[in-house]
């Protein structure tokens, strides 16, 4: 009577898996806005600059890494690496720039199984009155079946968060300056 007890739990948890895994999606798309009180030009320099990136970003200080710019810093190719007590874990580097526009970033973490391509892009728009709309889209493709991990794990709503925080702390630091 045990056995079948146990047998159909596992039958029952294998076959909610399988059909998590096929029917849950594998991409990950959001959008988030605010508007800051800054000309656009200093919201985009503190956007492709990896070391004023780094000043008001929440991931360093929220993963305890340390960063570093690698390679020319401000341009397509420039990388911030991120590591915990000398090891490398990820790094960000832009891939697109258009001058006073857009931003975006290719991320890649070496930890996380779950991740297969993962894009944050940050699109301004120049607004009346020296104040500059911000969108920030994000975009990840998860890897099947390990995105599971991210899904019960509450990875991809701590990641959101993060976007959260990062937003406001560029709020503050651009007008601030």
């Amino acid at each position: 009577m045990t056995t079948t007890i146990l047998l159909s739990l596992a039958i029952g948890f294998s076959l909610a898996l399988i059909l998590l895994t096929i029917f849950l999606p594998d991409k990950v798309q959001y959008i988030e806005t605010i508007t800051v009180k800054a000309p656009i030009s200093r919201v985009y320099d503190a956007i492709r600059y990896q070391e004023q990136l780094m000043a008001w970003s929440a991931w360093p200080t929220e993963t305890k890494s340390q960063c570093f710019v690698k390679n020319t810093d401000g341009i397509i190719g420039a990388q911030t690496v991120y590591s915990k007590n000398g090891k490398e874990f990820g790094y960000q580097e832009i891939t697109h720039l258009t001058e006073n526009e857009k931003v975006t970033f290719f991320l890649k973490s070496y930890v996380a199984p779950f991740e297969k391509d993962v894009r944050l892009s940050f699109i301004l728009k120049e607004l009346p009155n020296n104040e500059t709309e911000i969108n920030m889209w994000f975009s990840e493709l998860l890897k099947k079946p390990h995105f599971l991990i991210a899904y019960f794990g509450g990875i991809l709503k701590w990641v959101h968060s993060m976007h959260l925080k990062d937003l406001a702390n560029l709020k503050k630091f651009v007008e601030q300056k």
